[in-house]
């Protein structure tokens, strides 16, 4: 075997590792070398606001939703499964939607 192969790199070519610029600055004793900008000033009246607002256009707003992973006992899976069996297209999310609004919907 030859001493030096042709397809390998040169290993004695490669740089050492440099070490970050801010490498000895302490994240906690940071402060910023530029003055920080200064708050806006108060308006002095609020902006008036519009008779009626104009219709969206384009898509339209996606409602916010949240995770809801949770644990639930096998009768209550059964009585969603059977909701959504009974209601035509009704999925899981609009019958616990639907028994969450009957049940705290204030009046």
């Amino acid at each position: 075997m030859s001493e030096q192969q042709q397809d390998r790199p040169d290993l004695s070519r490669r740089r050492k590792p440099q070490a970050a610029p801010d490498e000895r600055v302490d994240p906690v004793d940071y402060r910023q070398s530029e003055p920080a900008p200064q708050a806006a000033s108060v308006a002095a009246q609020p902006p008036a606001a519009t008779a009626s607002a104009a219709p969206r256009r384009g898509r339209p707003r996606r409602e916010a939703t949240v995770p809801f992973s949770t644990r639930l006992a096998p009768d209550v899976l059964e009585l969603i499964d059977a909701a959504s069996a009974a209601e035509d297209g009704a999925t899981i999310r609009s019958v616990v939607e639907a028994a969450i609004r009957e049940k705290y919907q204030t009046k």
